[in-house]
Formats: C-alpha cells, sequence, structure tokens
C-alpha cells in the first residue's frame, strides 16, 4: 500500500489527467453519441457514483462534530485544540478510511446499479452498500472500543438515505 501510495505521489502529474480524463470520458462520449444505449448507461452509472459528495460531506461533518464535542468533554481540551486535532483526526488520520470509502462506494456503485438501475430498487441497492461498507467499522468498534467508528456508521446510514433523493432525480 506505501509502494502505490508513493508511486501516485511521484507521478501525480501523469496520474491526476489519466483519472481525469477516466471520469469524463463518458460526458464527452456522450456528447459525440447521445443515441448510444451503453455510453448512456455508464453515464447514468458516473452520475450516481457523483451523488456519493452527498455521503462524504455529512460523514465528514458529523465526524468532525462529535470528534470536537467528544475531545472538549472527555480530553478537557480548549475549543481551538479540539477544532485542530478534529481537523487531524478525520482528514489526517481518517485519510485511509476515505481511500478505502471513496474506492468501496464506487466500486460498488458501479456494481450494483449495473445490475439494475430501476427506482424501486434504490433503497435495496443502497442498503446492501451501507451493510457491506459498514461491517468493518463494526468490527473496529467492538475492537478497538472508539465511538467515532459508530458515530461514521449513522452518518453513512443518514448519507445514504439522503443520497436516495439525488439518485432518483439521476435515473428519471
Amino acid at each position: 500500500m506505501r509502494d502505490i501510495t508513493i508511486f501516485i505521489l511521484n507521478n501525480l502529474g501523469i496520474i491526476f489527467p489519466i483519472a481525469l480524463l477516466a471520469l469524463l470520458l463518458p460526458f464527452i462520449l456522450f456528447k459525440f453519441y447521445p443515441h448510444n444505449h451503453f455510453i448512456r448507461s455508464i453515464k447514468k452509472i458516473f452520475q450516481i457514483i457523483f451523488t456519493n459528495w452527498v455521503n462524504m460531506v455529512v460523514i465528514l461533518l458529523i465526524t468532525f462534530a462529535f470528534s470536537v464535542i467528544n475531545s472538549i468533554i472527555t480530553a478537557n481540551f480548549t475549543f481551538g485544540e479540539a477544532i485542530f486535532g478534529s481537523i487531524y483526526l478525520v482528514a489526517g488520520y481518517g485519510i485511509m478510511f476515505w481511500i478505502g470509502f471513496i474506492t468501496l462506494i464506487g466500486v460498488l456503485d458501479m456494481t450494483l446499479f449495473s445490475i439494475t438501475k430501476q427506482i424501486p430498487y434504490i433503497k435495496h441497492i443502497l442498503v446492501i452498500e451501507w451493510l457491506l461498507i459498514s461491517l468493518p467499522l463494526f468490527y473496529w468498534v467492538v475492537k478497538y472500543s472508539e465511538w467515532i467508528f459508530l458515530v461514521a456508521i449513522i452518518a453513512f446510514s443518514i448519507g445514504q438515505f439522503l443520497r436516495q433523493k439525488y439518485i432518483t432525480k439521476v435515473l428519471l
């Protein structure tokens, strides 16, 4: 994992444009081939994947707020120390969580929404995603007794609930 991270950081000038092109390619192709069913389907899947900003914002805000409150109450931090510590916790220490979360939710969206894009099944797909991604977090709650993982699970379920509306708009 460390080698991959070092490779990505050393070759960011090459990897970033390739990743950007890969993300934008379905939208570019759709401009030239608007009646192609395959390209339309891929474009919808990418639009669904882009709705994950809801999950990321909800999880980030709720875990940050919990971390600040928890730092003030249990560790007797000042407000400034709690803010700084929480930013470091959620963004710095949590970077492995964010990388895994974004990758896994993207792969699950691509896989599950490739099977069906029918509106009645959106809730089922989101629950399956929530269960598959939350299982390691449940394990970490039990193993490490860190309540922030439980807060992240609850925040993720709220994010999935809010995201359902945006996915429905994409599929209509």
